[in-house]
């Protein structure tokens, strides 16, 4: 049985329509992630079904009696209240039907009219109340407030953090499992292990769940159904994730070859209009009618595609980063041990641990906004630092969306000079929003802001501090692809568990007890060794790696120059880069006419593969001629 279902709904600001004949149904139990470009009109969706946006028009029905719970972006809270007094107000319902329940427990039966129809009731409020956990509320209280780290319950909403508000909201949610449950980006703000709780908690939630998120994991393990938001239609596929990507690639490569058809009908029908035929004859005018028809059918909107390219105006030297010994402790409390840490080229370390645990902390020592209270911080003098913080306070509230990149109208990017306002364009800036306050901006649109001014900069080492918050699943691909192809170093404090498994080549753990922690690899490497780690007692590989990174600062200065199999190495590898920058250009040259490829898809998806392989190799192979030049350099 279906919980909700909507049908043909609308909603337009302005001459914007968000939403365009939007039609779906959720089952009882179903849980349904949603995905789309950042202001696709996704969280309007939800605060429609909320009941807190009205809709143009269409029809939205719910089951009979079902409850709706919603979690915004920025929940607001009541700031005159305690955390346990705003979680008290979740279980009114709950405290209520226990209240009831009890109070028919307690009557005779020679005392009640009606008792039949008492017992009818209380039957069904036991199972309400069986549904809803409503026997056990003070256990699940304390559990959830556990997992959700939130240790002080008497705190008062006034004071707090906007990640332990949201933690606040979302506890309040949980402890009310509402019959549909609608979450907007729920893991912002939440550290790995709470995560990894959420959701699996939700894979087993008894109700229906509408989800927005950016965790990919996440809705790989949570949801068996997704639905895609583009130009205000859904666009429904089965599974998790990862089939939604094959499916939609699937979608894509057919809608391609129809509108490949199309485009070559259309041509041969624009050139008889060209000729000029004349509207009286049946025949005429039908072709025309089938013209305007397919005219219609091939307009397609242009996709403007976020630009994301880091380059270095310089190489970095021979010393990078390092990091001898160091702690840091606020009177008696110790935030982190001593730990060393020896940065390479082609290093992008993922920063991870529990919320609290020194990681912001830790950044800002090496930014020189915190001293260390031991130990010491080694910047090279070839290392230039760009800095993407979780508050996006390098943006001037103040200010307008042009104004961020500087004064006049130009920029220069790698050496090229460019005009503002395409560049902000390549940011999917419209023209109308370049003189836009920027305290008006939503938090997706203030990240790629903070991304354009850091492009700008050339730095060859980039520190950055929950950079994929507020950013919709595309452009988290594309910032991907643009840090594993960076060719300087990354520091990277995320929580999201994809990016890192993408992106990261190592993770340094913030873990309990203050120690830190290196581990080789990316994130599911880390988990495969934390776990072996907890398991035994004897395990010595992570120690290891870390006393390894102390080793290489002691002895990095006594290697110098090239060993003869080094020389000989960089010899082949200039000769093998040359053969596959040539290749490399032959295919770009085939894939430019895709056209060409109409009736060979199968010679298009090998063709495409062959590209990335080449691109792949290039890359490995650009990255150790590096190394070794810098070495031959010493």
């Amino acid at each position: 049985m279906s919980i909700i279902d909507i049908s043909n709904l609308h909603k337009s600001y302005g001459s914007t329509n968000l939403l365009n004949g939007v039609t779906f149904t959720i089952e009882e139990e179903e849980k349904v992630g949603f995905v789309g470009m950042n202001g696709c009109g996704k969280s309007t969706l939800f605060k429609i079904v909320a009941g807190l946006e009205i809709k143009d028009k269409g029809i939205i029905s719910f089951k009979k009696g079902a409850s709706v719970g919603y979690l915004s972006q920025d929940p607001r809270l009541d700031e005159s209240k305690t955390i346990n007094e705003e979680i008290e107000t979740a279980l009114k319902e709950i405290r209520g039907k226990v209240f009831r329940y009890n109070q028919i427990a307690e009557m005779h039966p020679s005392s009640a009219a009606n008792f039949s129809k008492l017992m009818e009731e209380q039957g069904e409020l036991q199972s309400w109340l069986e549904h809803h956990g409503g026997w056990n509320t003070d256990y699940r209280i304390e559990t959830v407030l556990t997992h959700l780290k939130i240790k002080d319950k008497n705190q008062p909403i006034s004071i707090l953090s906007g990640g332990l508000r949201k933690r606040v909201a979302l506890a309040k949610l949980i402890l009310q499992s509402p019959d549909l449950l609608l979450l907007d980006e729920p893991t912002n703000h939440l550290d790995a292990e709470t995560t990894d709780w959420l959701e699996g908690y939700l894979k087993s939630y008894p109700g229906a769940l509408m989800l927005i998120t950016h965790d990919r994991y996440f809705l790989d393990n949570v949801v068996n159904q997704m639905f895609e938001l583009e130009k205000g239609k859904i666009t429904c596929y089965s599974g998790g994730y990862s089939k939604y990507l094959v499916d939609r690639g699937d979608r894509l490569l057919h809608e391609d070859r129809v509108q490949t058809r199309l485009l070559n009908l259309f041509r041969r029908e624009e050139e008889w209009m060209s000729r000029g035929p004349k509207a009286r004859g049946t025949k005429a005018k039908a072709r025309i009618d089938r013209f305007h028809e397919l005219e219609e059918k091939t307009k397609t909107a242009v996709q403007k595609g976020l630009n994301l390219e880091f380059k270095m105006d310089q190489r970095l030297g021979k010393t990078i980063l390092e990091l001898v010994y160091l702690t840091k402790s606020y009177g008696s409390r110790q935030i982190f041990k001593p730990f060393s840490l020896s940065m390479k080229q082609g290093d992008r370390i993922g920063i991870i641990g529990a919320n609290g645990s020194g990681k912001t902390t830790f950044l800002k020592i090496i930014l020189g906004q915190e001293y260390p209270t031991s130990g010491s911080v080694n910047i090279g003098k070839n290392t230039k630092i760009s800095y993407f913080d979780q508050e996006r306070s390098a943006l001037d509230p103040e200010t307008r969306v042009e104004e961020a990149l500087g004064e006049g109208y130009w920029v220069t990017i790698g050496g090229e000079k460019r005009h503002k306002t395409g560049y902000l364009e390549e940011f999917l800036f419209e023209k109308y929003d370049h003189r836009k306050p920027i305290k008006l901006l939503s938090g997706g649109e203030r990240a790629r802001l903070i991304m354009a001014k850091m492009m700008l900069e050339g730095c060859n080492m980039l520190i950055l501090d929950e950079p994929t918050n507020d950013l919709d699943i595309p452009t988290l691909q594309l910032l991907d692809e643009a840090l594993t192809s960076f060719p300087g170093c990354i520091l990277m404090v995320t929580h999201d568990r994809f990016f890192l498994d993408k992106v990261a080549t190592g993770i340094l753990s913030f873990e309990d007890n203050g120690e830190v922690v290196f581990y080789e690899g990316n994130y599911e490497i880390y988990k495969t060794l934390k776990g072996r780690r907890e398991n035994s007692r004897d395990v010595p590989a992570v120690r290891l790696c870390k006393e390894k990174r102390a080793e290489d600062i002691r002895q990095k200065k006594e290697k110098k120059g090239l060993s003869y199999k080094e020389r000989l190495e960089l010899e082949e590898i200039e000769r093998v880069i040359e053969g596959l920058e040539a290749r490399k250009e032959e295919v770009e040259a085939i894939l430019a006419n895709p056209v060409d490829f109409a009736n060979n898809p199968e010679k298009l998806r090998e063709t495409g593969e062959e590209f990335g392989r080449v691109e792949k190799s290039l890359s490995e192979l650009l990255k150790r001629w590096e190394e070794l030049e810098m070495k031959k350099g010493m």
